[in-house]
């Protein structure tokens, strides 16, 4: 990840509402990357590295970054992405000033790597990233609209599964993580992990609004975890993944007695 980095954090750094402290967590990473947020670490004293000597997965690390933090509220990011407004930090405060809400949830955008123009997704399963009217969802109605519509299976009116486009209260992912816990996903887990974190996070929130704000750039690999062949293996691991994602839907059905 040493190529993107950087540039993920100075589009942090680079915020108009600078009040918010950086997490980042080098998952034992073979490259530079730690000498590039320790060299960041000396201009920044907001950065905070936590460092692994193996590699304990993508669900450990931003669980391990939340209970780390002491803010009261939570954006993740994805090593390889950035923001695309500088001033998206500070209209989401202003936003949420008197509002106090559990969760907003903010537009995306994507690019292909090595390409110049930047687009919303179009894939149908994609498309509610830019789907915001800036409505409010309380309980019990909140849980639901993560789910796709039976009768269409199409997922233009639901929450985006990514975990990354949304700022959410930090009390909402620790019950979530009493509720998931921080070993039930291993090294292997690459995918799938942000969409249980939703689905789990959305549960213990009380209120939920989306905002028309242009805010977060998805990369697109070739070679990602999420987007590349990897061969066999890798097709296992996914397939594992998605596994231990349904054992978790399982578990929240069977415990709150979800219809």
């Amino acid at each position: 990840m040493n190529k993107y980095i950087e540039r993920t954090i100075l589009s942090i750094i680079n915020q108009s509402f600078q009040d918010f402290e950086i997490i980042t967590v080098n998952d034992n990473s073979k490259d530079d990357t730690e000498e590039i947020i320790k060299r960041l670490q000396l201009e920044d004293n907001r950065i905070k590295l936590i460092n692994h000597n193996t590699n304990k997965g993508v669900y450990y690390s931003r669980v391990e970054a939340i209970l780390f933090s002491k803010g009261k509220y939570i954006i993740l990011m994805d090593p390889d992405d950035l923001y695309l407004n500088e001033n998206l930090f500070k209209e989401l405060y202003n936003y949420n000033f008197k509002l106090n809400l559990d969760i907003i949830e903010f537009t995306v955008f994507q690019q292909i790597e090595g390409r110049r123009n930047i687009f919303y997704p179009k894939k149908h399963f994609e498309s509610h990233y830019h789907n915001f009217t800036n409505n409010f969802s309380f309980q019990p109605n909140l849980s639901e609209i993560l789910f796709h519509n039976p009768k269409n299976y199409m997922y233009t009116h639901s929450i985006c599964r990514n975990i990354w486009n949304k700022m959410i209260r930090r009390k909402i992912f620790l019950d979530m993580h009493k509720f998931i816990g921080l070993s039930y996903f291993n090294d292997f887990v690459i995918t799938a992990d942000d969409m249980a974190m939703n689905i789990i996070s959305y549960h213990f929130a009380n209120n939920y609004s989306n905002i028309n704000l242009p805010g977060y750039m998805y990369n697109i690999r070739s070679v990602s975890m999420s987007h590349g062949d990897g061969g066999t293996f890798l097709k296992k691991v996914r397939a594992i993944n998605y596994l231990l994602y349904f054992e978790i839907l399982f578990k929240y059905i069977k415990k709150f007695e979800i219809d």
